[in-house]
């Protein structure tokens, strides 16, 4: 009997399901979201896929989930009520943060608001100093009349994050034992446990984020496992985290914090895969959806990482991908600002009631009205997972953009795709330009149902010659998952001169925290040969206030790897700011551990289909001012050496893809659509 690898991607307008067998065969489906009760999409979208595939769910031996669940909680601060345990006289610094503006020149820029209310922070005498050593004992009276107020509250969760605590979490632990003794109902979160580093803000944030969503995702989840047992599927429930990595079901109800992401890490995974079954090591990776765009860059097949992340403007302090989002999808709002200007986005119609042309209420002119009215969407390309209506998209493009705009419709939606290519460029600039990176080096990699429609006039623009397009764009971050392994992450902050004199110190360090990783992997069932350990420094230039993460090779460090070690610092440092002091002395802020559990990997088929496929019809498209009949293809009969010119559009059930005029495309042996762009 075939063994099956669910992944479900939740996203804010369509739920994503890839199912692939131990055979290499391939399965996708979508589902519209549902925002009040994520899980019945999710439920809906495993009995259809199961019956339309004739697959009995209790083939499936695994199943993945990404979502946004935590992601809006935090965004729209609508998750547990909350309390911040401190030590006094910290009792504002989740008020006050950093100096920091988010916009530099702009003197009306808010800065959002805190996710609780400051009668909610309760302060505790007690003093941990920095090398460790207790200098006020935390009494037993403080932490009674603590708990008193957290019960007076009426609170859901707590959040304990005091001075000093990732080096010695004596007071935090104590704290936490003491109302799960008393208050045993509540959820508690102490910053040792979460994120055992130095910066008080950002710790504190992080705690706070956690202690937000955990009984959120708690409930979820735990529905979530409860409701897959009604539809015979066999598997544990696995969470996809913002890292990359894999965590049980139990773990991501506990550390909540960490899926706050799971959704665009899908995207990059699915980049990464296709760097290495294509050879093409460089990829920047643009997943645009309904609702936004997640854009990543790969390079040399491998995604970059921060520790420096933030959602809504709240940091968030935990190892990441270093994914960038903007407002900008198919259900992306285009709107005439007070000054007379053509915006869109961020505002989303999402899935209810999505764009206009959808039928179910909508009036806001939307990126997907402007792309059915130019002919690049139809109604036919969606059949079976949507009804479109282009009188109702003209109509909301007319009397919104149009009239105010003295636009004829064309004009007005070609207005609106060109206003939302600029954000989507802008931004594949900060992750690529910004960052020391030539796009021209790079090839593009459209994922989500609409970026395929965008991509050639993205890549013009960046001047990227080569665009691919994987064989089911629409549902890459679903398939991406499934090329996941579980993973756990370690830090501590040790701040040390990088010197020879301190590899024994650091070894020893790196030793305990590889035999924390070694110990959870084998209580979940891995063994020694499965098991993989990668370990990272955060270095800087004494003095600075900012890091730079650089891999550690090999199991100990030697005196010889500390000026290797430094001299890749130099480089990197160079790459990232455009300038090295090579005589300046660098220190250790904090060292970082990934313990990974390989999981079994299915390899895709190689794809089949006509190498010279027929035109299945042609249709109407504006293009640069004027309309032009295009050919149109479809993707299901496109095989391997297929070729042809643009302009062309290719359709299929997830995405439609756009190829200009004057651009050559052919079909490689696993099936990606690839788009040699006429560069300007």
């Amino acid at each position: 009997m075939i063994r099956y690898k669910l992944a479900v991607d939740t996203g804010g307008t369509f739920t994503d399901f890839c199912l692939m067998g131990e055979n290499g065969e391939l399965h996708i489906a979508k589902e519209p979201s549902i925002p009040e009760d994520p899980s019945r999409a999710v439920l809906a979208g495993i009995k259809n896929i199961t019956q339309k595939t004739g697959v009995d769910p209790g083939q499936i031996d695994f199943i993945l989930h990404g979502t946004t669940v935590a992601t809006n909680a935090i965004l729209e601060r609508k998750g547990a009520r909350l309390a911040l345990i401190t030590t006094r006289g910290f009792k504002d610094i989740i008020y006050i943060g950093r100096q920091n503006r988010p916009h530099l020149y702009n003197f009306w820029a808010v800065k959002p608001p805190p996710l609780l209310p400051r009668h909610l922070v309760l302060e505790v005498n007690e003093r941990v100093l920095a090398d460790g050593s207790v200098h006020l004992a935390l009494e037993e009276k403080e932490i009674q009349s603590v708990i008193l107020q957290v019960k007076e509250a009426g609170v859901e969760s707590v959040a304990i994050c005091l001075l000093h605590s990732y080096i010695n979490p004596v007071h935090e632990a104590m704290l936490k034992n003491a109302i799960k003794e008393h208050l045993p109902h509540l959820s508690v979160t102490i910053s040792a446990e979460i994120l055992p580093e130095f910066r008080e803000y950002e710790r504190t944030s992080t705690t706070v984020i956690n202690a937000l969503v955990k009984p959120l995702m708690d409930k979820h989840i735990s529905r979530l496992e409860k409701d897959l047992t009604t539809t015979g599927v066999k598997s544990e429930l696995f969470i996809m985290q913002s890292s990359g990595g894999v965590i049980t079901a139990p773990q991501a109800r506990e550390q909540s914090a960490r899926i706050a992401l799971s959704g665009p890490a899908g995207g990059v995974l699915a980049g990464v895969h296709l760097a290495g079954l294509t050879g093409n090591k460089n990829l920047i990776t643009a997943d645009m959806g309904g609702t936004s765009m997640d854009i990543c860059l790969i390079n040399n097949g491998k995604s970059r990482f921060t520790t420096e992340g933030a959602i809504g403007g709240y940091p968030l302090r935990l190892p990441m991908l270093d994914i960038h989002t903007i407002g900008a999808g198919g259900g992306s709002v285009a709107w005439v600002d007070p000054g007379g200007a053509l915006r869109v986005g961020p505002q989303s119609a999402g899935s209810v009631p999505g764009p206009a042309c959808y039928g179910l209420g909508g009036e806001e002119p939307t990126v997907t009205d402007a792309n059915l009215i130019l002919g690049r969407l139809d109604p036919a390309d969606l059949a079976g997972v949507k009804i479109l209506k282009p009188e109702l998209a003209a109509r909301a493009v007319s009397e919104k953009i149009g009239a105010p705009l003295g636009l004829t419709l064309e004009q007005a939606a070609e207005g609106i795709i060109r206003v939302v290519n600029a954000n989507m460029v802008r931004a594949m600039r900060l992750v690529s330009v910004q960052k020391g990176y030539d796009p021209r080096d790079f090839t593009l990699a459209p994922f989500g149902g609409a970026c395929p429609l965008h991509a050639v006039e993205l890549a013009r623009e960046l001047g990227i010659p080569r665009i691919m397009v994987p064989p089911h764009p629409g549902v890459a971050s679903a398939w991406g998952m499934l090329s996941a392994d579980v993973r756990h992450d370690y830090s501590l902050t040790r701040i040390v001169d990088l010197t020879p004199a301190v590899c024994a110190e650091i070894n020893g360090e790196f030793a305990r925290l590889t035999g924390q990783g070694r110990e959870d992997l084998a209580r979940e069932g891995f063994a020694e040969p499965e098991m993989s350990f990668n370990r990272f420094l955060d270095i800087r230039y004494q003095g600075q206030s900012y890091e730079l993460t650089l891999s550690i090779p090999g199991n100990s460090l030697i005196e010889a790897d500390i000026q290797i070690i430094i001299r890749r610092f130099h480089r990197l440092h160079q790459q990232n700011y455009g300038y090295c002091r090579e005589n300046a002395p660098a220190e250790i802020v904090t060292l970082r551990l990934t313990a990974t559990g390989a999981l079994p990997k299915i390899s895709p088929r190689l794809h089949t289909g006509a190498k010279e496929a027929n035109i299945s019809g042609t249709r109407q498209v504006y293009l640069s001012g004027e309309y032009r009949q295009v050919p149109v293809h479809a993707r299901r009969q496109i095989g391997p050496g297929w070729h042809t010119e643009g302009p062309a559009i290719i359709t299929q059930a997830d995405a439609t893809t756009l190829i200009w005029p004057g651009d050559r495309v052919y079909c490689d042996r696993w099936g990606n659509i690839i788009i040699e762009t006429k560069v300007r």
